[in-house]
């Protein structure tokens, strides 16, 4: 029987965009279905993001995961997280998935706007410039509905389309590579 691959959660949002006008963050409940509830359009300007509301944080039976108080986004700590998925199921935005823990090299952003609509929602956006599918030496990198997408069994963590994606949100885990 084949050994199981050690596996991580991975967001797929950095954080950073602005609320929305009327939406007070400190006022939002800790749920995230609770929230999709009351704001079905989103709280934020980017409205693919996460809503931080600490569901994923809640769910995780290994204290892997909370949601970083000043970019309003969560955050997995890839040395305690077990790769379980509770987590991503209890996402209401669908932005956590689970992935080889080889895999370093992660888009941390879901938004499916292209170029300057998605520039303007988040400053830490994919704009779908294809910059990454270019340089990827293994083709591991798809832009799919205006997004870069990294087929996991494809890539090598080489890095390329982390240090030559000119928003930064293609992401070295290891903190090795990267743009910003």
């Amino acid at each position: 029987m084949a050994k199981r691959m050690p596996r991580v959660a991975v967001v797929h949002c950095a954080g950073g965009t602005a609320p929305l006008d009327g939406i007070v963050r400190e006022e939002l409940p800790h749920d995230c279905a609770q929230i999709k509830a009351a704001h079905p359009n989103g709280i934020g300007v980017c409205l693919w993001g996460c809503l931080g509301g600490g569901s994923c944080e809640a769910a995780c039976p290994f204290g892997a995961i909370h949601v970083d108080a000043d970019r309003h986004v969560a955050v997995v700590d890839r040395d305690a997280c077990r790769g379980c998925g509770k987590c991503a199921k209890a996402c209401p935005q669908h932005l956590i998935t689970v992935a080889p823990a080889a895999n370093a090299i992660q888009v941390r952003c879901s938004n499916q706007d292209r170029g300057p609509a998605a520039r303007k929602a988040c400053p830490n956006s994919c704009i779908g410039c294809g910059m990454c599918e270019r340089v990827c030496p293994m083709g591991a990198v798809r832009v799919v509905d205006g997004r870069a997408v990294i087929d996991d069994e494809k890539c090598v963590a080489c890095g390329m389309c982390a240090t030559k994606c000119p928003r930064g949100a293609i992401h070295d885990a290891n903190g090795i590579m990267a743009v910003r």
